[in-house]
């Protein structure tokens, strides 16, 4: 079959089914070269058209906890408390480098999803130092 840029879900669906049938094919062969193209062709058309947005990292634990049958309870391990743990989990407070490291180590999950921004619902750990640091430089002005 002469395989073409994907268009549409039908070609897509087509491709899928395609390398499908020939995955075991080996190195080489008229099938290993269409594998080959298949998967560019169909990785193509995925990155076109099915955009995944990055989940944050408390949505990246959920998603490992779900996929290792854990509950929040078997995290508290990790978190120190049952509060902390909770807290974390309902973004009423955020990971810190402590819990980020163990996660990775335990859990198997890669740093680089577990490291990076997100929004925490009502934490006002810094609102004390805001409130210095707003004092201070009224003081110096």
């Amino acid at each position: 079959m002469n395989w073409t840029i994907i268009k549409n879900e039908t070609q897509y669906n087509n491709a899928l089914n395609r390398l499908d049938s020939i995955f075991d094919a080996t190195n080489g062969s008229k099938n290993s070269d269409e594998f080959d193209l298949l998967s560019i062709l169909i990785s193509k058309y995925e990155n076109e058209h099915f955009k995944i947005e990055g989940a944050d990292p408390i949505q990246v634990i959920k998603m490992k906890m779900d996929y290792k049958n854990m509950k929040q309870v078997d995290l508290i391990p990790y978190f120190g408390s049952k509060s902390t743990t909770s807290k974390i989990l309902s973004y009423k407070a955020p990971l810190t480098l402590k819990h980020i490291w163990l996660l990775s180590e335990k859990l198997d999950v890669p740093i680089e999803l577990l490291a990076k921004p997100y929004k925490v619902d009502k934490w006002n750990f810094m609102k004390k130092y805001d409130t210095k640091i707003k004092k201070r430089l009224k003081a110096s002005s």
